[in-house]
């Protein structure tokens, strides 16, 4: 076999075609939308860092072990030229203090760090991150964990907290750990690569994993019997599955897939209980919250009003005419699900850049509307830049007009401003593939 090898440029480059072959083919079911250029997609969620922290059995003196998760998105961050190393850095330092019921401390400890980036690594700083796991030690009881971290560089801090249960699991026949929400899981040279969610946040994902540890005390194998529930903020469950255990005596480790098809927008609880007993054993608080996706009523009903350019009426029906507010949030999920050129990740690049384009059509367009509602709007948030715009704003006996050039589409498009108020119409209106106007 032959192998391809290529340097990071052209690497780079073969990527940005190979997603803008994705994107095009998405665009173009139904409708005459042009490729979406790859760009530097910037995160809608700029909060510094997350924690998932988690409990687990250990040997170590008879103690459970508490390991704190952190992921810090590397785009949130601040790099300097390191002028020396010709890198790009940034400085952070993290502070994790534990108490125990008392209020006593029983864990304080303070450490800095830093990220260390090439030049090129700075243009794909999106969707990286730092993760750290720390370590600690605690006899059974409810604890109280806070953890700072402080960028050097902005002198931005956030301090977050959770409260920590730790259970006696030499006492108890079947116990659990915490569990863990994986985004991504595949195995390498026979051992599990995960991809740990941090943040708890199922975002667009079809379906995620769940990893946690069954705790067998007894000196013989036990068959268990285990159902999980995933409700709602209303309580209503939306997901439930059953799994059955051999458990050997000790530690067990466990994975399950995990639905999320009935998962829109908002809160969520994971609860695993004992079918025998009806015990609860674990439970894990995560959310959907979607990049770019609405916070309220009024934002998703102009969301869904921004479609226009790339859903069909009949896509454009079912998102309007459903009955709830929830309802319109599941249907417009899954009209985005449906184009996410990445379903295995937890963002949809497609929606992103949609909304992003929206947003610099208003920024760019707006006049007496606004811009995603113009005609140059329109044309951008469809083709995207153009390659090249030529610009007649001051012509003798002729009205200002500009025409953009799509070389790639091989389109051309005129506007004219026909009141002289900057207000540029298309002169040839765009055609959908049923022959109707994309826009009146």
């Amino acid at each position: 076999m032959n192998t391809l090898i290529l340097n990071p440029e052209s690497a780079r480059r073969l990527l940005v075609i190979l997603f803008g072959i994705i994107i095009a083919t998405l665009f173009d079911s139904g409708s005459v939308f042009a490729q979406l250029e790859e760009k530097t997609i910037r995160s809608d969620n700029k909060q510094l860092f997350f924690i998932d922290p988690m409990v687990f059995y250990s040997k170590e003196k008879s103690k459970a072990r508490l390991d704190v998760y952190m992921e810090i998105p590397l785009e949130n961050l601040q790099f300097k030229r390191n002028y020396t190393s010709k890198k790009y850095d940034a400085d952070i330092s993290y502070t994790v203090l534990i108490k125990n019921f008392a209020g006593e401390v029983v864990e304080n400890e303070t450490m800095t760090d830093f990220v260390s980036t090439s030049k090129e690594e700075q243009k794909g700083l999106e969707g990286s991150a730092k993760f750290i796991v720390r370590e600690y030690y605690l006899n059974p009881g409810k604890y109280d964990l806070e953890v700072t971290l402080s960028d050097a560089n902005t002198k931005k801090e956030l301090v977050l907290k959770d409260k920590i249960e730790v259970v006696d699991f030499v006492n108890e026949r079947i116990s659990f750990s915490n569990i863990m929400l994986i985004s991504n899981m595949s195995n390498e040279n026979g051992k599990k690569v995960i991809t740990p969610l941090v943040n708890r946040n199922v975002d667009n994902l079809k379906e995620f994993y769940v990893f946690f540890e069954v705790y067998n005390a007894r000196n013989e194998d036990v068959v268990n019997n285990f159902s999980y529930e995933i409700t709602d903020k209303q309580e209503n469950v939306v997901e439930r599955g059953n799994f059955t255990y051999t458990l050997l005596p000790g530690i067990n480790k466990c994975f399950e897939k995990i639905k999320s098809n009935n998962l829109v927008y908002g809160d969520y609880i994971l609860d695993v209980k004992d079918n025998a007993t009806g015990e609860l054993l674990a439970e894990k608080k995560f959310v959907n919250k979607m990049s770019g996706f609405p916070v309220n009523a009024k934002d998703l009903n102009l969301m869904i009003d921004q479609l226009i350019y790339i859903a069909t009426d009949e896509q454009l029906r079912k998102i309007e005419n459903a009955k709830t507010t929830e309802d319109k949030q599941k249907n417009f999920i899954e009209f985005w699900k449906g184009k996410d050129p990445s379903p295995n990740t937890s963002k949809n690049e497609l929606m992103i850049e949609y909304y992003r384009r929206i947003q610099t059509a208003d920024e760019r367009y707006s006049h007496f509307i606004d811009g995603w509602k113009t005609d140059m709007g329109m044309v951008y948030i469809m083709f995207g830049e153009a390659d090249q715009i030529e610009r007649y704003p001051f012509q003798e006996n002729t009205k200002p007009y500009e025409v953009w050039y799509y070389y790639g589409a091989n389109k051309e498009f005129v506007f004219v401003d026909e009141s002289g108020f900057g207000d540029y119409r298309l002169t040839t209106p765009i055609w959908d593939v049923d022959r109707h106007r994309i826009r009146n």
